[in-house]
């Protein structure tokens, strides 16, 4: 699901190498073999619906597509576009063209060069006998070395053969890829010239080219080997006298190589190995270069001026590893190609060396220092110790492999943040205070290492589930969360509170009480707690309204249109903050004494505050031009009419909610004492917000043994608001059986996950029986 492969961080442990990240596959060879034969059932079921009846028969049946009217009336760019000549099939363009492959293709490998080298190399492959080759080429001959390599590493596999036991000479002008995949133990000498893609993906061996030792001009001064040489070289050496065309050594991740000069874009994506190039260089050199090191001969002095410097750094060659890495490559090069610039250089190396430059880049370089130091620690703990004259060996404390992973580290870093740092949700204050007092339960999160941290565990995922609503799962709204999570870790709070605000209205409501399906489809989730995002929203809306970014933002214009909407509750406050921002005048009728309807008398105060949280927004929205009227119970109140509100309007909603509680209908339920959940909470904040719970308009549970039924969100609402009443016992009651502590077979990702959990309310430090379906027996009213 992370559908980034290549970059070695797949959270399964399928496509990548990381010993971590393998060990967290749980999965099993069976279960592949039954994905795929589940995906050959439903293609087939597929394929009978189109008449099919194998896949050859449906190469080339382009006339089996049709275009989606839906998704053209959805973007007006797409009704001037025909794709009626796509659509049609190319077998009536062309009649009677084999439309899928007929006749296997004859790629003449039996007329390779290689068959002859592979027969002169018999000795050597079988008894590792040093052979010499001599032979002509020309440039038809192409990928020249490479069939050679594989009959060599069928046999010996990675290693190959020792250094130069098949060495092959050639004369002429060698074709494309000359030498690709060249493994250890083979070295292509070439006198003449190669074509494009020479030493593509050297595994090992050697490649010398030099020009006719017979010719006249100046090597240094013309180009001897194409473009893109060396290019995805992993290991091996490679000596050019003369110059290279474009794209010299891109992607190199491990090869040594000496040029005498090359064209633009050198060393481009290059991510290891050594490569010194004797010559000027084109543009562009080390353009995306993450790794290696290159020493480039600057002769005119403008070698700066042609570099990219995005990921590196320019040095003068002063450190004695560097001198003599260059100095023997040179030598090298003047050995196997009797270059007379190598010459030259060599017989003044002391002077020419400031003309050296080394291209080292940052993060390369930040790698190989933090190794020496830990090497040099290492080294130093391993040395003996003389206390009192005594010599003694200290070893090594193996750390604790269960030692938690860090949560909140100072500059953390995006990459592999997921592996590195553990999940850490929002603080809350001590169950042992919070209980004396109705304030909000969670601790404030402020910009620091711990959402620095954690929206660093974000795996910048290639398809993301958090926040598409459309799959069944995660965030019902559409929030953009990959992106505000990536802008929370680069510190650019501002941009990260406006792309949520593009998706939502309000996010001090959600990030306090919504349940959270975007964690559930969080694609971290499959193996590992998933990201905490619904810590990271409600601080990003948290930030804003203390920088005093949430200023009141009344439309520029108004439409002149009317919509009244009844219940002043989220989906009512949602709708007319959306329809206030087109420029309607929208009037919200509530029938309590406070607009917020649930949010204000459902949820309980110490989830969300009413002053300092819903209120605030009231007022904000009221200062936009949202007009509030309380007290309005409409469709009782004559002055409240539907008929009233639809002839002064042009438009109603009626976002009125739930308001009919389920009952329980069981002898008893007529009894004093037993009362619907809403009507306990209601009445509570209603007395709280009016006198702080001193009028004693509130149903009371102090000194009270309480049963909660229901264990969702509400009856855990009743739990914690009859604990701080001072109820002397409290028993919840679950119909529904006790969930699995994870995820069962069932309830697979990314479904929300269906598994025990500890409310707030449960985690108080009082003794609280929670009994669900199983042990329930026989409720019958009885007291």
């Amino acid at each position: 699901m992370m559908r980034k492969c290549h970059m070695n961080t797949c959270p399964v442990g399928i496509a990548t190498q990381d010993p971590v990240l393998r060990e967290k596959f749980a999965g099993e060879p069976e279960h592949v073999i039954n994905f795929f034969f589940m995906l050959a059932e439903e293609l087939r079921e597929i394929m009978a619906n189109l008449g099919f009846r194998t896949i050859t028969e449906m190469v080339g049946r382009s006339d089996m597509l049709e275009v989606d009217p839906e998704v053209v009336k959805t973007n007006e760019k797409l009704e001037n576009i025909d794709l009626s000549l796509i659509l049609k099939p190319a077998s009536e363009i062309r009649p009677g063209v084999a439309q899928y492959c007929v006749e296997k293709q004859d790629h003449g490998l039996d007329m390779a060069l290689d068959n002859k080298l592979i027969d002169l190399s018999r000795t050597a492959i079988e008894k590792q006998v040093r052979v010499f080759i001599e032979t002509p080429i020309q440039n038809t001959n192409r990928a020249v070395g490479t069939m050679l390599s594989h009959e060599v590493t069928k046999r010996y596999h990675i290693n190959g053969l020792p250094a130069g036991t098949i060495h092959v000479k050639f004369t002429g002008s060698a074709g494309q890829s000359f030498g690709a995949f060249l493994c250890p133990g083979v070295t292509l000498e070439l006198e003449g010239d190669s074509n494009d893609y020479l030493g593509k993906g050297l595994s090992g061996g050697k490649i010398v080219v030099y020009p006719p030792r017979n010719s006249s001009f100046s090597p240094e001064d013309n180009i001897v080997i194409g473009n893109v040489a060396l290019y995805g070289a992993t290991m091996g050496e490679a000596y050019f006298n003369g110059m290279a065309a474009e794209r010299f050594c891109v992607r190199n991740s491990g090869a040594q190589a000496v040029v005498e000069g090359i064209g633009d874009h050198g060393c481009e994506y290059m991510t290891g190995g050594t490569v010194v190039i004797l010559g000027k260089t084109g543009r562009n050199f080390a353009a995306g270069m993450s790794g290696g090191i290159a020493y480039v001969y600057d002769v005119d002095g403008k070698f700066s001026a042609r570099c990219n410097n995005e990921l590196v750094d320019l040095y003068h060659v002063e450190e004695e590893d560097d001198i003599i890495t260059l100095k023997m490559m040179i030598e090298q090069h003047r050995r196997n190609t009797e270059s007379v610039l190598a010459r030259d250089i060599l017989s003044d190396f002391d002077n020419l060396l400031p003309k050296f430059v080394k291209v080292y880049p940052r993060d390369y370089k930040r790698v190989l220092e933090n190794m020496k130091l830990e090497k040099s620690v290492a080294n130093h703990a391993k040395e003996p110790k003389m206390v009192n004259g005594i010599s003694v060996t200290t070893k090594k404390v193996q750390p604790d492999q269960s030692a938690s992973r860090p949560t909140r580290v100072a500059n953390a870093k995006k990459y592999r943040g997921f592996i590195t740092y553990e999940r850490e949700s929002i603080s809350y204050r001590d169950p042992k205070e919070r209980v004396k007092d109705w304030k909000e339960v969670a601790i404030e999160s402020t910009p620091g290492p711990l959402l620095n941290t954690q929206s660093a565990r974000c795996m910048d995922c290639g398809t993301p589930f958090c926040h598409q609503e459309s799959s069944g799962a995660g965030c019902p709204l559409g929030n953009k969360i990959p992106e505000f999570n990536e802008l929370v870790h680069q510190n650019r709070w501002r941009e990260a509170l406006d792309r949520l605000l593009e998706t939502n209205n309000f996010p001090e409501f959600t990030g306090r009480v919504c349940p959270a399906p975007c964690e559930g489809s969080c694609v971290l989730g499959i193996i590992e707690n998933p990201v905490s995002i619904k810590s990271i929203e409600c601080a990003i809306i948290d930030k804003g309204f203390e920088e005093g970014w949430m200023i009141p933002r009344p439309p520029l214009q108004r439409t002149g249109r009317k919509v009244a909407i009844v219940g002043s509750g989220p989906a009512g406050l949602a709708a007319a903050d959306q329809l206030n921002k087109m420029g309607h005048f929208v009037t919200v009728f509530e029938r309590a004494d406070r607009i917020g309807g649930l949010m204000m008398y459902g949820v309980p105060n110490m989830k969300t505050d009413k002053i300092g949280i819903v209120q605030r927004r009231v007022n904000l929205m009221a200062e936009e031009g949202v007009t509030f009227v309380v007290n309005a119970n409409v469709g009782s109140d004559p002055l409240y009419s539907i008929e009233r509100l639809r002839s002064e309007n042009d438009a109603v909603i009626l976002a009125c909610g739930a308001t009919k509680p389920r009952d329980l209908t069981i002898p008893g339920r007529e009894l004093s004492g037993v009362h619907f959940a809403m009507e306990f909470l209601h009445a509570n904040t209603k007395s709280l917000l009016d006198s702080n719970l001193e009028d004693g308009k509130y149903i009371s549970a102090r000194g009270k043994k309480v049963v909660v039924i229901g264990g969702g969100d509400t009856g855990t609402d009743c739990i914690g608001t009859s604990i701080r009443h001072g109820c002397t016992s409290l028993v919840n009651l679950e119909l529904l059986t006790k969930p699995p502590s994870n995820r069962a077979a069932d309830n697979p990702w990314p479904q929300v996950s269906v598994s025990l959990c500890s409310h707030l309310s449960l985690s108080l430090g009082y003794c609280i029986y929670v009994l669900f379906g199983s042990h329930i027996c026989n409720v019958n009213g009885n007291r």
